[in-house]
């Protein structure tokens, strides 16, 4: 397993922003982070970092003009943002985002190392904070909860669990292909009529059914081309 050390050895001039779980709001993170010179976006929770999150709604309030409204598609955006919070000998930047829509109000709060100015803030609440929200949401919780078992304790050996995670990556990685790509998602729905047929089917196949080698080894040599719908 790859540490920071060696990220930062192996890829020096690399430009990382690291999306990060509230859990990770600290100060060795952050620290980490600066020394590094990487980028974070870090979700930040009323209960973590006490201290920081108090400071943060008194300047909040001590700074009116640092407010942007975004309207759009029944959705209203209200963003607020502070730079320069002292936290423990460390500056970090909070700001938020409150989506207001007909139904409910939701408010997400980040602290990052980068400015924050009405020129980026929707940016990086859109391209930045939720983006980890949609990796936790349909990455690990599709991993969890969407059949390949990612809570299963399949081994106590560590080798071996690393070996099933890329192997459950891999699966996931080919699975998405073929939802988002052009090369059979029209096929599978014109003849099964949903992804979840072809999943059954596939399994099927997998498990109860002797390959033709000859045929395998013809098939993949074929050359093919995936195009990714992403409209």
């Amino acid at each position: 397993m790859h540490t920071p050390l060696d990220l930062k050895r192996d890829f020096p001039m690399l430009e990382v922003c690291l999306l990060l779980d509230s859990l990770f709001a600290c100060r060795p993170v952050i620290r980490l982070c600066k020394h590094n010179r990487w980028a974070y976006i870090i979700t930040f929770k009323e209960g973590s970092l006490p201290a920081v999150w108090q400071e943060y709604q008194a300047l909040k309030t001590l700074s009116p003009k640092d407010v942007l409204v975004v309207e759009r598609e029944g959705c209203r955006q209200t963003f607020r943002w502070v730079n320069d919070i002292d936290f423990d000998g460390l500056t970090v930047n909070a700001f938020e985002c409150l989506e207001e829509t007909a139904k409910e109000a939701k408010l997400f709060v980040w602290l990052t190392g980068l400015p924050v100015t009405a020129a980026n803030v929707a940016e990086l609440s859109g391209r930045g904070g939720r983006k980890r929200w949609k990796i936790e949401n349909e990455g690990f919780n599709t991993q969890k909860n969407g059949g390949y078992e990612l809570e299963h304790a399949y081994s106590t050996d560590a080798k071996a669990m690393k070996n099933f995670y890329l192997l459950l990556q891999i699966g996931h990685l080919i699975s998405q292909l073929m939802e988002k790509g052009s090369l059979l998602r029209k096929r599978i729905r014109e003849t099964l009529g949903s992804l979840r047929t072809f999943s059954q089917r596939l399994w099927a196949a997998l498990t109860e059914i002797l390959f033709d080698l000859d045929r395998l080894r013809a098939i993949l040599g074929t050359r093919i081309q995936i195009r990714f719908d992403t409209s």
